[in-house]
């Protein structure tokens, strides 16, 4: 069941009932911005971690094992060009409880007090407790990051695909220097901004009676959602072609005991008549699994490093490699990975790679869909980007028709847009 509250306000509820929980799901988008991500992410922690009703962390956790041992989440990410602030509480269906439990009703009733009930000190700051305890964790968590070695490099070769674009080069996860001078009073005024502007979207997976809930929901938050105007979403696609004429190489020397390397691609749109899942499938051979090129050959063959793997982006069409090395074999390295892109396009991998790689695809779908979280972001993605989304017919129409050739042609549009090297000295 789709329903649209109010302007830009949608409540989804897909009623199932193959799982013995329930999971509630509210999320408020809207474009990136470098200037509010990091008070997005510090939000989010405030916001989760106590209410009026319940100012410690303590009290919230209590009242979550009241309500069976429900599970609170907060949380930020990138969702296309959007910022999603999203806060979740996931419980026990009461048809698996004894007794009438009110179960729907009570965590829809603690959602509703995390989100619209914050813990304020005042009409001008959040209580300053839980204010200073949040700003010290992130800040402790932000300075952490400059250990993990593997995330520096991701975030450097990320700094240089998306030189163009400010708003990307601060993480969705914040930034030191900002959240040194975020004060208390400028994240309260945020906070009274996202809940009164952004583009919202709830969604209900579970057993749960869609127009009851509708009800329910109504009866909560026509006070807080269903009244304002609030604004619509635009998708905007990154371009990449002053990358693909010149790519950006970037080098930095540090004292680590493991260099790290990271390289950056960016596809064409796929040809017409191709399988739609062919980028993921040529993904899996070349990096993407432990039995691709990049892991025998690179890794295991020759050990030139001590992990090594590619990923691929669908939305934005965007492949990254990312391994760890010794200085010392940096050039042989690229050079080994270099041949397996080659590799790649002369189309000399095996039916039983294709054939693999289709096993691995159909697999990790099934999995995947025996989630209750699965459900939750096809719908999130059916209605920001439906054009996006393959139903189960259609992914298996894609993956049977999928062949050697639609391989070849994503290998061989592929174009090489960024480079960094993180060398341990």
């Amino acid at each position: 069941m789709r329903e649209t509250l109010a302007k830009n306000v949608v409540l989804n509820v897909k009623q199932l009932n193959q799982f013995r929980t329930i999971k509630i799901q509210i999320d408020f988008l809207r474009p990136i911005n470098k200037d509010e991500s990091t008070k997005r992410r510090l939000l989010a922690n405030v916001l989760s971690n106590s209410t009026e009703k319940f100012p410690s962390f303590k009290a919230l956790n209590d009242r979550e094992m009241e309500l069976y041992g429900a599970e609170i989440s907060a949380y930020t990410r990138s969702l296309l060009n959007f910022n999603d602030l999203g806060f979740s509480i996931e419980f026990a269906d009461p048809g698996f409880l004894i007794g009438d439990t009110n179960q729907v009703q009570n965590n829809l009733e603690l959602l509703r007090e995390i989100i619209f009930e914050p813990n304020l000190k005042n009409e001008h700051e959040f209580d300053q407790t839980a204010f200073d305890v949040e700003k010290r964790n992130m800040m402790s968590n932000l300075e952490a990051v400059v250990d993990n070695q593997d995330l520096v490099s991701m975030l450097e070769l990320s700094k240089l695909i998306h030189h163009a674009n400010p708003d990307k080069l601060i993480p969705l996860f914040g930034d030191k220097t900002q959240l040194a001078s975020l004060e208390n009073a400028e994240l309260l005024d945020y906070y009274r901004d996202v809940v009164k502007n952004d583009f919202v979207l709830i969604n209900v997976v579970g057993n749960v009676d869609g127009s009851k809930f509708l009800d329910l929901f109504k009866s909560q938050f026509a006070d807080v959602l269903l009244k304002q105007q609030r604004s619509d979403l635009k998708i905007k696609f990154e371009n990449f072609d002053d990358l693909i004429e010149n790519p950006a190489k970037k080098a930095d020397h540090k004292e680590v005991n493991q260099s790290r390397l990271a390289i950056g691609y960016v596809s064409d749109k796929l040809e017409k008549g191709s399988s739609h899942i062919a980028p993921q499938a040529m993904n899996l051979i070349f990096g993407g699994d432990d039995q691709s090129q990049l892991f025998l050959q690179v890794r295991e063959k020759n050990s030139l490093a001590y992990s090594v793997s590619s990923t691929y982006q669908p939305n934005n069409h965007l492949l990254s490699i990312s391994a760890g090395l010794d200085a010392s074999s940096m050039d042989q390295a690229i050079s080994l990975i270099n041949d397996q892109l080659q590799f790649m396009k002369d189309g000399k991998f095996t039916d039983d790679q294709i054939e693999h790689a289709k096993k691995v695809l159909f697999t990790r779908r099934a999995i995947s869909s025996d989630s209750i979280q699965h459900y939750i972001m096809r719908s999130i993605w059916e209605c920001v980007y439906p054009e996006a989304m393959l139903d189960e017919e259609e992914y298996k129409q894609e993956l049977a028709k999928l062949d050697r050739k639609h391989i070849i042609s994503v290998a061989n549009n592929l174009h090489l847009i960024a480079e960094y090297k993180l060398i341990g000295e």
